[in-house]
């Protein structure tokens, strides 16, 4: 789905012009998802951003399900597309002359905003479940195949899950402010059970 706020965040990279360089984590912060995860595609010519995407999903090729030697600098555009969790994205574009203020001949910059991020460290080789489409999600599955509920808020911090089947009630049903803090950081586990998350 299409989220305006990491548009305005790809248009604003974009319009940086640093060539093939990712934004910062803050940069690509998007409320309630954290960082978001960035594809970025560059042309010495203009072309119908359908080339840039299949540019990216042609990784597919190199990436072997399930492998943990699959290469995030060969396969991570591929990945971070279809990473069972990211369901919203924004993109932006720029003619550029410069590298930051470097002049110099004349590109093309694509930058792409996946959220919630993908590409998790250790989970490279398995971006999703595989199955048949829709089979986690029979009750909310559209009609391209595709599930429909996912959830509207990511986990802050990677341990989450881990933390909720120790103590669920001290990560998520805890009203002091620390509490509130642990479940600040733990949103998604906390508030979407029988939803796509992380």
């Amino acid at each position: 789905k299409w989220h305006s706020g990491a548009a305005k965040a790809a248009q604003r990279w974009a319009n940086q012009c640093m060539l093939l360089t990712h934004d910062n984590v803050t940069g690509r912060y998007i409320n309630n998802y954290g960082s978001c995860g960035q594809n970025i595609f560059v042309s010495s010519h203009q072309v119908p951003w359908l080339f840039a995407i299949k540019t990216w999903w042609l990784e597919k090729d190199n990436f072997t399900f399930g492998s943990p030697y699959n290469d995030l600098l060969v396969i991570g555009h591929y990945t971070q597309m279809v990473w069972a969790t990211t369901h919203e994205v924004g993109c932006g574009f720029n003619k550029c002359d410069k590298i930051g203020e470097i002049p110099v001949k004349r590109y093309y910059n694509y930058v792409c905003n996946y959220c919630p991020i993908g590409n998790s460290p250790g989970k490279l080789g398995r971006p999703y479940r595989r199955g048949r489409p829709c089979g986690m999600c029979k009750r909310f599955c559209h009609v391209k195949k595709l599930c429909t509920n996912a959830c509207p808020v990511a986990d802050y911090w990677a341990n989450c899950r881990e933390l909720h089947s120790v103590w669920p009630d001290w990560l998520c049903n805890t009203f002091t402010q620390k509490g509130r803090e642990r479940m600040d950081s733990c949103k998604a586990t906390c508030m979407c059970k029988g939803k796509i998350h992380d």
